[in-house]
């Protein structure tokens, strides 16, 4: 855990932009500005970037090229193509053979010859003018084409848990800027190659590309890649790179100059306006965390990485036009490696909950009820609903008994709600944190005594309803669905949101940020994990080493995407390394 002091030099960084007006010109003029600095920073480096020497030998080996089989002996065959073609060893070139002729169907004029791949040849020797290859698959004879396409390679990029991320991002990014590549991201961390292969079948990639890294003194880092073809494993390349300190320092500091603009955040992936709630769980049961997001309505399941992927071939969960979901959880309460989706839905007037699970290919329901249900810690409680208040009655465990069925009464302090809350561990019991109705963080005992009451308010909340009674609603009786509390490493982390006006806080939100609150056994310490986020933070999850955000941008309008020809009506997917990872 940080002390204090380190917290609080975490929490003053983040540079801070006030606007007077909103205009898009303004707004115009200052995205132009942010990406000339942007591009001055990358540009001027450019050169001196040691990951450029390491991606363009990779992509080497899958230039489009193409030559003639001129000689076959056996399973050896030579092609006409050599060196002064850019052939290296290692590289795998399609057998391509002619045959009959292709006719327009209506003027009968030959419009070329069909051909079809009868083989594969692997590179092994080359001089100026020719090279020497193996064939590995299929058949060859004097007179076939070789040929690499300019379809996109299907690559696996996997790296080992020594690698910087920041360094393994940029290079990421660097391969995908070229185009060549259709990279596919795990979240397997490994050194071990068999492992890679393994991982690279199983999403259908055809070559697997493996970054590992090694410290040397006063020297900053070597990175180590190794590609492999997934046919057969075979290594054909491997090249280093070493990466000065003051390379990784500089690259750590650019992307922070042009990251700010975005609260800091190192990743960001736009995703429909409807996007609301994020959670990750192993959903199909390969011991590997998907990343689940509500859609409002529908639940759609991803693969986490630099670019979202559908996960499960796709499969979604579809409400009905009538949901509108206000809560999404994760949790294997049944036990058998796979973790349900719960989901709390406001259905017109009234609240429904649902759980779902993975079989095969579909989802299926295993439980619905008129109930509010959420995940805490490793089991489940409920709370039922009334339309006169919101919340009614205590809170209870719902366990897994063969079938759902309802547990014990949650004891809690008397207001407190389901999603109002989490425990904190203290030597002398056990301690609840807490939301008020306007978004001031608690502290109880064992014995329900508020013993300690945040003095700024989280800002609000964004999902609220009015309470149905037979007399003339009376302003702010409402009741609300608080923000979510995680806990990590003993510390209670929070969202808090900055609103455009003090003074009118139903203009809007302008920016958030997402806060850490611990108990030091006799006060509350806080902390700012990421500052300056730009508009409202929906929802959020942690991992192991980073922070994902959903944001809305202010007013749910992001004026940049119109100059990149994006609808402006976005959610914002942002990712952000834990700080001391």
């Amino acid at each position: 855990m940080q002390n204090a002091d380190s917290r609080k030099q975490s929490a003053s960084g983040g540079a801070k932009v006030r606007y007077q007006k909103l205009k898009i010109t303004s707004s115009f003029l200052f995205l132009s500005l942010m990406f000339t600095i942007h591009c001055s920073l990358f540009t001027v480096s450019a050169d001196e970037n040691p990951l450029n020497k390491m991606r363009d030998e990779t992509i080497s080996f899958f230039k489009p090229t193409t030559g003639r089989i001129t000689m076959v002996e056996g399973k050896k065959a030579i092609v006409s193509i050599g060196t002064k073609d850019s052939i290296k060893t290692g590289m795998r070139f399609n057998i391509l053979r002619e045959g009959t002729p292709f006719i327009h169907p209506v003027t009968k004029e030959p419009l070329g010859k069909i051909e079809s791949s009868v083989g594969t040849l692997d590179i092994r020797d080359t001089s100026l003018d020719s090279s020497a290859g193996e064939i590995i698959a299929g058949e060859a004879k004097e007179g076939d084409t070789v040929r690499i396409s300019e379809t996109k390679v299907n690559m696996l990029f996997c790296q080992s848990k020594d690698i910087d991320w920041q360094v393994s991002d940029e290079y990421y990014r660097k391969l995908k800027e070229t185009g060549r590549l259709n990279l596919i991201e795990t979240d397997l961390e490994t050194d071990d190659p068999l492992k890679v292969i393994d991982e690279a079948k199983r999403l259908h990639a055809e070559v697997a590309l493996l970054l590992t890294a090694k410290k040397t003194e006063d020297t900053g880092s070597l990175i180590k890649q190794r590609l492999f073809w997934v046919s057969d494993g075979l290594q054909f390349a491997e090249m280093d790179t070493r990466i000065p300190i003051a390379f990784a320092k500089d690259l750590q500091s650019g992307k922070e100059v042009f990251s700010r603009r975005e609260g800091e955040a190192l990743l960001q992936i736009n995703l429909p306006f409807n996007a609301r709630f994020i959670t990750m769980g192993d959903i199909d049961g390969d011991m590997k965390k998907e990343m689940v997001i509500s859609m409002g309505k529908n639940i759609r399941v991803y693969t986490p990485g630099v670019d979202l992927q559908p996960a499960l071939g796709g499969t979604e969960i579809k409400g009905s036009a009538r949901d509108n979901h206000i809560w999404l959880d994760v949790i294997d309460l049944n036990k058998n490696g796979k973790d349900e989706i719960i989901i709390t839905s406001m259905k017109e007037d009234d609240v429904v909950s649902y759980i779902y699970e993975l079989s095969g290919t579909d989802f299926i329901l295993l439980y619905k009820d008129n109930l509010f249900l959420r995940k805490l810690e490793n089991g489940l409680i409920a709370q039922a609903y009334s339309s006169s208040e919101g919340f009614f009655g205590n809170v209870f465990s719902l366990v897994w008994e063969g079938a759902y069925k309802r547990g014990d009464t949650v004891k809690l302090p008397k207001g407190v709600n389901i999603y109002d809350f989490m425990y904190i561990d203290d030597p002398r019991g056990r301690l609840i944190l807490a939301y008020d109705e306007k978004g001031f963080l608690s502290l109880y005992d064992d014995k329900d005594v508020r013993i300690w009451r945040n003095k700024t308010s989280t800002g609000g909340f964004l999902t609220r309803y009015s309470k149905s009674t037979s007399l003339t609603m009376i302003e702010g009786d409402e009741w609300a669905i608080k923000d979510r509390l995680l806990l990590r490493n003993g510390e209670a982390l929070f969202v808090q949101r900055v609103p455009f006006v003090e003074m009118a806080r139903g203009l809007g939100t302008k920016g958030s940020k997402i806060k850490n609150i611990w108990w030091d056994g006799l006060s509350m310490e806080e902390g700012v994990l990421i500052d300056n986020i730009k508009g409202a933070a929906l929802d959020f999850v942690v991992t192991d080493d980073k922070i994902i955000v959903l944001v809305s941008p202010f007013f749910g309008f992001k004026p940049e995407n119109i100059f990149k020809g994006e609808s402006p009506t976005r959610t914002v997917l942002y990712m952000y390394p834990l700080k001391g990872k």
